[in-house]
């Protein structure tokens, strides 16, 4: 399934770039939260039970394109891989002009459990991951812009 969130920042690309590195392993634990709050989402919408995890995140060595500077994301569960989705994804950085850039989260992700979640994803439980990113990226826009507090 597909999932895409952009969002701004007020910062150059250059700049970005930079201040993504220095925040890099705070990424991990934010992608902990935002993991944990589309769970209480997802509990909210599907099953009662919680069944949170911490998440896996890589996050690769980034290559220049035309679009801009990518990194290649990859985000799992911790543990019970085969009940919670996968997530490939490239973050995308790209320069909005000299004083701002645009952040994008664009890939896929794919459903635990087969066709019943592939079922229950269109159902409405997309809404989870498409929160969960939100949520993640909103995250890392506001350390971009604001590295001193971050």
């Amino acid at each position: 399934m597909f999932v895409e969130y952009t969002t701004k920042v007020d910062s150059g690309l250059a700049q970005v770039e930079n201040e993504l590195d220095e925040v890099r392993a705070s990424l991990q634990s934010w992608a902990d939260v935002a993991y944990r709050e589309g769970e209480q989402l997802r509990s909210r919408v599907g099953p009662s039970e919680r069944l949170a995890r911490d998440v896996d995140l890589e996050i690769g060595i980034p290559e220049i394109h035309s679009s801009g500077v990518v990194y290649p994301v990859h985000w799992t569960a911790s543990g019970a891989n085969l009940l919670f989705p996968e997530l490939q994804a490239d973050l995308v950085l790209t320069k909005q002009g000299s004083r701002k850039t645009s952040l994008t989260l664009r890939g896929t992700y794919r459903p635990p459990l087969g066709v019943l979640g592939r079922l229950a994803d269109r159902a409405g439980l997309h809404l989870v991951a498409e929160a969960t990113v939100k949520n993640w990226m909103d995250r890392l826009a506001e350390a971009l812009s604001s590295p001193a507090e971050s």
